[in-house]
């Protein structure tokens, strides 16, 4: 089933974010564990969740760090004469092996029943963030490898320490048995992620200034780009920490409204920090900017970026590249790259991405219009998504019925099809949900979660979006892309933020925000170029 991904690449892409995530929650309960609950006094029953969650997270990594190994080791005995004794002693084969059994270990610490178990985590983490910098691109390096390597491993703690220690921070604040508990816990977190983000700040600087080189090199390769969208990801989350900051210096005065704040906006940065770990994990499957020899220049990049109109017109199917058997395109999804596009394909490619773009931009303004007096009825706004569903059917695959010669049904085996499919029917079947969440039909809590959800989950599945192997057109798609992906997932999370949080001015600016940040989105993908 290798051609129903279609992209090794992606699937690589997509375990590294399993990986990272794993790993940042593993090192983050441990630390929490160790420097906040326990010193902090926590309940037993926060200390049992700490444990289970420490457990789960370990299992998790063993497993993803094996499955990792394994398709690895099948791709590379397929593509290679190297047999198995020779993969056995390969870099990431022994890295992969080696991080499933820490983790294993730590899992079996936490089964331990005393302080010994916790105490023994300590240097099992560390060496499982040894053995996963070991495949970084910190080791690849000849020179300042190990200045690189303690860079990234403090990287990795800095991120474990803040974003993975995030969700232990907001289920124990609501199982906390006391106020007080509640409060000292938050108190120590606060000093922690304060130290974490510092300590992630610098290394991650270091590391910028090696892998980057050059202004160019920020803004001319596709590794480039994905460092600018973690940084982007990293002030949301910094200028959302700075209000936790301050609503945990006033806990004194109304402490369990605050904790409610608190625990909102900790979902929304937890959010967006696995956002930042997805965006990670691409850039770890990018070559580093400063070796790249050819950045794409700024002149290049302002030729194809410039504003232009949108394209409106269509060409006429039967002027695009003539359609292969639907065997053929199975096969070729298989086993070979995508083609290149001609300039009618491409001009095809333009007109429905900005129809869509159009699409997007009406909702957003729709949804704004609906928070004004007399204006309810824009509150239909997911209506606008059934029309793009339905486009995404008809447009997306022209060689395919109704269109092309490729039969409906036949067609489902080709992966492009497939997935274009599946995309049209999850849109359609959102917009009648959504419909009927704001025409107040379907009034559980979490209905009203469906589309902030989907919007911040499609939106962080966009930033691993390759475009093949041309390094110029794949950074100039990015440039389009990357912005959609992040305003996406800023819209969704704003969303979120304004259905979960209590009735107050919070709650309303994020009730402005997300519907300009949606239509912010549209905007980038009516100025989408290919050509």
């Amino acid at each position: 089933m290798i051609w129903f991904l279609r992209d090794i690449d992606l699937l690589s892409t997509l375990l590294r974010a399993a990986n990272l995530s794993f790993e940042a929650l593993l090192l983050g309960g441990i630390v929490y564990l160790s420097a906040v609950a326990r010193p902090a006094r926590a309940s037993a029953q926060v200390e049992f969740f700490c444990l289970g969650g420490i457990r789960w997270a370990a299992l998790a990594l063993a497993l993803a760090e094996l499955v990792t190994v394994i398709l690895s080791s099948a791709s590379l005995l397929g593509d290679s004469d190297q047999n198995f004794r020779d993969l056995i002693t390969t870099n990431f084969f022994v890295a992969g092996l080696s991080a499933a059994l820490l983790a294993a270990l730590v899992w079996i610490c936490t089964q331990v029943k005393s302080r010994k178990g916790v105490a023994a985590m300590i240097p099992l983490s560390l060496l499982l963030v040894a053995a996963r910098v070991s495949t970084s691109h910190a080791l690849a390096r000849m020179d300042h490898r190990w200045l690189l390597a303690l860079a990234t491993a403090a990287h990795h703690l800095g991120t474990a320490a803040w974003i993975g220690a995030m969700p232990f921070l907001l289920v124990s604040l609501g199982q906390a048995e006391r106020v007080e508990e509640a409060r000292a816990m938050a108190r120590r977190y606060s000093s922690m992620a304060l130290l974490s983000v510092a300590t992630l700040v610098l290394a991650g600087v270091y590391l910028a200034w090696f892998y980057i080189g050059t202004w160019n090199g920020l803004y001319g390769t596709s590794y480039g780009i994905l460092l600018l969208a973690k940084i982007y990801l990293l002030l949301i989350m910094i200028l959302m920490g700075a209000g936790n900051w301050w609503v945990v210096r006033r806990l004194n005065t109304n402490p369990q409204p605050l904790l409610t704040r608190l625990r909102r906006f900790a979902e929304a940065e937890i959010g967006l920090g696995f956002t930042a770990i997805l965006a990670a994990a691409a850039m770890s499957s990018q070559t580093p900017a400063v070796d790249i020899p050819d950045h794409v220049s700024l002149q290049v990049i302002a030729a194809r970026m410039h504003p232009e109109v949108p394209r409106m017109k269509s060409p006429a199917a039967s002027q695009l590249t003539p359609a292969t058997s639907i065997e053929t395109a199975v096969r070729e999804a298989e086993f070979k790259a995508t083609g290149a596009s001609d300039a009618t394909d491409k001009q095809w490619s333009e007109y429905n991405h900005h129809w869509a773009g159009l699409i997007v931009l009406l909702a957003g303004l729709l949804a704004l219009l609906s928070r004004l007096p007399g204006m309810r009825w824009a509150r239909f706004w997911p209506l606008s998504f059934a029309g793009l569903s339905i486009f995404i059917l008809l447009r997306a695959d022209p060689e395919c019925w109704p269109l092309g010669p490729r039969p409906f049904w036949a067609s489902f085996s080709a992966p492009d099809v497939l997935q274009h499919r599946a995309a049209a029917l999850l849109i359609l079947c959102f917009a009648a949900f959504e419909c009927a969440v704001q025409a107040g039909k379907l009034r559980a809590r979490w209905a009203a979660m469906i589309f902030p959800a989907m919007c911040a989950l499609g939106a962080a599945v966009l930033l691993t979006h390759t475009h093949g192997p041309d390094m110029t057109e794949d950074l100039l798609a990015s440039l389009s892309h990357t912005p959609i992906a992040l305003l996406g997932a800023t819209a969704g999370w704003a969303r979120w933020l304004e259905l979960r949080l209590p009735p107050s001015r919070a709650s309303r600016i994020a009730g402005y925000v997300w519907p300009l940040f949606l239509s912010a989105a549209g905007l980038v993908l009516l100025n989408y170029r290919e050509t």
